[in-house]
């Protein structure tokens, strides 16, 4: 059975999300079953949603590709796609980690996206979460890819928030320019925190098309997981046996908790 336009938006509504709302979106479009019109009609439904809110969503790119805000695709899924390649929408700058953002003061939430500050304190991310009580949409995914959650380890300043890659840019007159930005880290231990959301009422569970779908209290999720890294520095750190990232972020915790102890 197809799932239309207007059935998603119906499902959009019954999670809780209102006009005037400002929403930022991590998407599966395969998880909602055969949509009419595909993720076009997604994009609409949200935007149907929220009416004069906000949609934000990312259109993370590779590092090894210079990127172009005007031409580098989206690897994050077809509904993200979609959604930055409508003409209302505003793109980041930011090369790796770019977002995109429909609403009517929407070129002021992304602008200034600094290339140190990928997923941080005042990053576009961080502005429509804490600055706007923005809330956060999980459609067929889980919070492995709940972005917000890195803003987190950030303002807690999280020893392992260091790293530096190198990526490029074009630029207007299709040069190329090579720029270090900050790399963000695993997110493969982040499913913890839709236990603690849960457990705090900070989550709605609901059903869109085929999909299940979580709508987070973004500003009250952050403030929350901020709190409890400050305690548990390793909170988000995966347990795979093969992950490089989260092994250096416990040796940069206990490196700083050795120092700590020392200088006591």
């Amino acid at each position: 059975m197809n799932v239309t336009r207007e059935e998603l938006r119906g499902g959009f509504r019954g999670l809780g999300l209102g006009s005037g709302d400002h929403v930022i979106v991590h998407s599966s479009l395969s998880s909602l079953g055969w949509v009419d019109g595909g993720a076009e009609s997604v994009v609409d439904a949200l935007r149907d949603a929220v009416d004069d809110g906000t949609v934000m969503m990312p259109t993370f790119t590779r590092y090894d590709r210079a990127y172009d805000p005007e031409t580098s695709p989206s690897t994050v899924g077809a509904i993200t796609e979609a959604f930055r390649n409508r003409s209302t929408a505003v793109r980041s700058a930011h090369p790796t980690k770019s977002v995109a953002a429909i609403s009517p003061d929407a070129a002021s939430l992304v602008a200034d996206h600094d290339l140190r500050n990928s997923i941080g304190p005042g990053s576009p991310i961080h502005r429509l979460v804490d600055d706007r009580n923005g809330k956060i949409l999980l459609l067929g995914v889980d919070h492995t890819t709940n972005s917000a959650l890195h803003v987190a380890e950030r303002l807690a300043d999280l020893p392992y928030r260091d790293q530096i890659a190198e990526t490029t840019i074009r630029r207007s007159d299709e040069s190329i320019e090579t720029v270090e930005v900050n790399q963000v880290h695993c997110s493969r231990g982040f499913g913890v925190a839709e236990s603690i959301a849960k457990r705090v009422g900070l989550v709605t569970y609901g059903r869109v098309g085929d999909a299940t779908a979580q709508l987070v209290d973004g500003s009250a999720l952050l403030s929350l997981i901020v709190e409890l890294l400050e305690e548990h520095p390793g909170l988000l750190l995966c347990d795979e046996p093969d992950c490089d990232r989260c092994a250096y972020g416990r040796r940069r915790i206990d490196a700083r908790e050795t120092g700590s102890n020392r200088s006591r």
